[in-house]
């Protein structure tokens, strides 16, 4: 199963850089880009952090499908 991700979708209609959400979250912004480009999958820990910080339910930003 893969997992796919409207993060940066959502980071930029909140007017905010890679460097910005990865410092709110505790995390660099190396991975920020690699989890917006489907390079890596968050942790789930890290996807509950992103999903707090941007006040949305975990589900609006990850999805998972069959490829």
């Amino acid at each position: 199963m893969a997992i796919a991700n409207n993060l940066k979708q959502l980071r930029t209609e909140r007017n905010l850089n890679q460097e910005d959400l990865a410092a709110a979250i505790g995390s660099c912004c190396r991975t920020i880009s690699r989890i917006e480009r489907g390079d890596r999958n968050p942790s789930l820990e890290l996807a509950l952090r992103i999903a707090a910080y941007l006040e949305l339910p975990l589900e609006d930003i990850f999805q998972a499908y069959d490829p």
